[in-house]
Parts: structure tokens; C-alpha cells; sequence
């Protein structure tokens, strides 16, 4: 059952950053009974970005906060998955994403992130606590809290700041600032925390019915030297696709390149004749685009996440490569980390001292960042996997995974998505109460698996050229 309002009412929670993070944490602080105000830079939902995948340990949280209904209604659930190679031979028909579904009994999604974003907001109560065109630009702290000031010269006082404001995170450059006047090197980690070395072009494309790409459920992925492209129909009429491309060199925050719509087109006059499944080319998805970006794929987890009354979270802190569409519901899971241990505070403590919010953010990086590091590494070794980057990833994608049974590689994701936290003060789904028991190392298991197949490959490899 929710916090009783009432209870919790003297304590304010500031929000930087009014995206699926941001608005996540007003429906989760607003169901607990914590006030709280929200400020964004832009609109809450522009129609930018292309799609937000959901996975079934973010559908859970979901569920909770009473929005999941809206969003099943506008998806289509991903069922099969065909890999081609660079001929557009098909050399595996998976139906791994089927039997996720069937074990956890939730599926996982894409969809437009507009329109995630437009049903979170929706499903806000108090839209009064949310404030759309209203940056955060200065924090300064006090014994008894934190004074926001936004660029329209307002200040607003509370008692925490949460930095929920993306990879380009101003309360997380702000939060550098204050800790270089004590440590330099640390700020310096920080504002550097995060390389690039693949580069993404992310659309939003027509998908029939005059003519239809791909089948609705249908994920597509294509292997290139160096690149990768991955299509998905997860909503009717629509396909959301990727294309991934290897950089001339790593950079790193904050100098990794920003792109304009000439660098998109100059990347589709080169790789555009690559075939993506049966029938259909990048070129083909551009020409259909409905919105297309390209964007660096920043990747990393940064040092030091909170400083005094400031705590970061979402991208502000971690970034994971878009390929297994992990990222967002990593956030979902700080989301429910970080709340869960405000609401065990507050409740004992409404006025909490310094000291102790520092105990409830330490035991919210406690939690999450083991499993931040290991998906953030996941993810970056799948970008390279898919993109051929090496011999032994090439050896792998055709000759050993491609074995491993659909069953198995469901039954070690469902392993990693049961170890996801829920929302501890709302009521779980009843199909959920088992695992009030379940145990969070599992989310190790994706991890060692992939390195035990990399493991695998190069034994392989070498028996290979000792044969030869």
C-alpha cells in the first residue's frame, strides 16, 4: 500500500529532467506520497527520439504504477527474431523472444518513445508538480536542503536533487563543479566517464500496407564488417530500425561528435545498399522514414554518483549501447532502488538529516551499480558481436550461438530479468509474488554466459587452425 501522503507531505524531492526517467520518478514519488516538483528543459513529450524498448522486469514496475494497460494497447509484442549474414543468408531462426514471453509472461516491446512518454504524463495526477520549458541551470545547498534556480531566475527549494537530465546531464556537470573544489581528478573522471566508438543512425520508418518490410513481431538482424542493422516491427504499420557503424576513432565526454542531418545522408549514400532482411535495404527504410537521428553511442558507468544532496540517475549515470535495449529499463530499476529506500526513511524519519539520505543513496548505488557495470559490458560486447568486430565475435555469431537452444538462452535472460527490483511499497502482480524470494546474483549469469561463449569461440578457433 502506498505511503500515506500525510506522512511523508514535509519532504521535497527535486527533479532534473522530464523524460521517461524523470517522469517514472513523479509517478513513483506521486503513488508513495512524496512531494516533489519536476523541471524540463522542453516539452514532456516531443516528437523526437524513435523507440524505447521494454523488457518484462520494467513491464512489473509498470504494472505497479498502474500504466502498463495503456501501453499494451499500443504495441505489438516481439515474437521472432531472423539473423542474416552479409549475402542475407539466413543463418538462425530464433524463437527466443516467444519463449521469454511464455516463462515470464510478459513480453518484450518497442514502441515510440513520443508515445511512452505521452502515457506516462497522462497518468500523472498532480500535473501542477510538472514543469515543461524550465531548465535547471545552479544548485546551491543548505543545512536543511538544496535551492534549485531555473533559467527563468526562479529558485525552488527542497530537499534532494535527483539528476534524471540524460548523457548530457547538466546537474551531473553542476555536481562536477562542486566536487572539483575539493578533488579536480574526480571531477575530471566524471565529466569523462563515458568513450564512444560505435556511431547509431535510429529511425522510425512506414511499414505497409502497401508495402510491408518486415511482419509485425518480426525482429530482423543483418551482420556486417564494421556495422550492423537491426529492425523491428513492434507496433502495426510501423518498423523501428538501427544502424550501427564503427567509428574512424573513440572519443570520449564531452567531445563525442554531434551530427547533422548531412552526416545521416552521407552515412545512408554508403551503407544504404546493405540488405537488412528478405527483400528490403537501409536505403529502403531511410526513404520510408517517418523521423531518423544519428547520434554517438556513449557507453560507461561514471565514478562517483551522488555528492552530499545530489544524487544521479538514468543515463546521467550509466549508458549502455541501444542493442539489446537494455538502457532504459536500467533506469526503471534505479527508479525503483532509489524510491524504495526513501520511503523506508521517510517513514521512520520524515525529516531526514544529511547523513542519513547519504545511507539511503549509498545503499541505491550499492544495488544498482554492480548490475549497471554489468549490462553497460554486456551491451557493448553484443554492439561488437553484431558489427563482426573481431575474428573470434565472427566465429561465434555463425558457429556457436547460433546452436545454443532458444530454451536455454531464454531460461539465462529470464534468470538476469527476474533479478530486477519492483516497487516494494505497491502491491505486486500476483503472478510476481514468488519473488519476493528470488535472489538478484542471477543477473549475473547473462554476463558469464557471453564471456563463456567468447571463451568457447576461441578455443574452437584455434582447433580449427590446428586441424588446418
Amino acid at each position: 500500500m502506498a505511503a500515506s501522503a500525510k506522512d511523508l507531505n514535509q519532504f521535497k524531492v527535486l527533479i532534473a529532467g522530464g523524460s521517461l526517467v524523470g517522469l517514472g520518478l513523479a509517478l513513483a514519488f506521486e503513488r508513495a506520497g512524496i512531494d516533489y516538483e519536476l523541471f524540463e528543459k522542453g516539452e514532456f513529450a516531443p516528437q523526437l527520439g524513435a523507440s524505447i524498448g521494454i523488457h518484462p522486469h520494467t513491464i512489473r514496475i509498470l504494472e505497479q504504477l498502474g500504466v502498463w494497460s495503456d501501453i499494451e494497447k499500443q504495441v505489438v509484442p516481439l515474437q521472432n527474431r531472423n539473423h542474416y549474414d552479409e549475402n542475407g543468408r539466413c543463418f538462425e531462426e530464433s524463437h527466443v523472444l516467444e519463449h521469454i514471453q511464455k516463462i515470464l509472461r510478459r513480453p518484450i516491446i518497442f514502441m515510440e518513445r513520443c508515445k511512452a512518454l505521452e502515457i506516462l504524463h497522462e497518468h500523472v495526477q498532480d500535473k501542477s508538480k510538472l514543469h515543461p520549458h524550465r531548465a535547471v541551470v545552479a544548485y546551491e545547498e543548505t543545512a536543511e536542503g538544496v535551492i534549485v534556480k531555473t533559467d527563468d531566475g526562479v529558485q525552488h527549494h527542497g530537499h534532494i536533487l535527483i539528476g534524471a537530465d540524460g548523457i548530457h546531464s547538466k546537474v551531473r556537470k553542476l555536481m562536477a563543479d562542486k566536487i572539483s573544489q575539493t578533488n579536480e581528478l574526480l571531477a575530471e573522471e566524471i565529466n569523462q566517464a563515458f568513450s564512444s566508438e560505435y556511431n547509431c543512425i535510429f529511425a522510425v520508418s512506414r511499414n505497409g500496407p502497401d508495402k510491408q518490410l518486415l511482419p509485425d513481431a518480426m525482429v530482423h538482424n543483418v551482420y556486417y564488417h564494421k556495422h550492423s542493422v537491426v529492425s523491428a516491427a513492434g507496433v502495426h504499420g510501423l518498423v523501428f530500425w538501427f544502424l550501427f557503424i564503427k567509428a574512424a576513432e573513440l572519443t570520449r565526454t564531452p567531445n563525442c561528435p554531434k551530427f547533422t542531418e548531412e552526416d545521416a545522408e552521407a552515412c545512408i549514400a554508403k551503407y544504404g545498399d546493405s540488405l537488412v532482411g528478405p527483400g528490403y535495404t537501409v536505403k529502403d527504410l531511410w526513404d520510408a522514414r517517418v523521423k531518423a537521428t544519428m547520434v554517438p553511442l556513449e557507453e560507461g558507468v561514471i565514478k562517483y554518483w551522488s555528492h552530499n544532496r545530489v544524487v544521479l540517475m538514468g543515463d546521467a549515470v550509466h549508458k549502455a549501447t541501444v542493442n539489446p535495449g537494455l538502457g532504459g529499463n536500467l533506469a526503471y530499476e534505479g527508479i525503483a532502488r532509489l524510491t524504495n529506500g526513501l520511503i523506508g526513511l521517510l517513514k521512520e524519519y520524515p525529516t531526514p538529516s544529511l547523513e542519513q539520505l547519504n545511507q539511503v543513496f549509498d545503499s541505491y548505488i550499492a544495488g544498482q551499480k554492480p548490475r549497471a557495470e554489468a549490462v553497460v559490458n554486456l551491451s557493448g560486447q553484443i554492439t561488437r558481436y553484431e558489427a563482426q568486430d573481431t575474428w573470434i565475435l565472427k566465429f561465434a555469431a555463425k558457429n556457436i550461438v547460433p546452436w545454443v537452444s532458444d530454451n536455454l538462452k531464454a531460461q539465462l535472460y529470464a534468470s538476469f530479468s527476474r533479478g530486477g527490483p519492483w516497487l516494494e511499497y505497491l502491491p505486486l502482480p500476483a503472478g510476481d509474488r514468488d519473488l519476493m524470494n528470488a535472489t538478484q546474483e542471477t543477473s549475473r549469469l547473462i554476463p558469464s554466459l557471453i564471456t563463456a561463449g567468447l571463451a568457447l569461440a576461441a578455443a574452437a578457433a584455434l582447433l580449427c587452425q590446428r586441424w588446418n
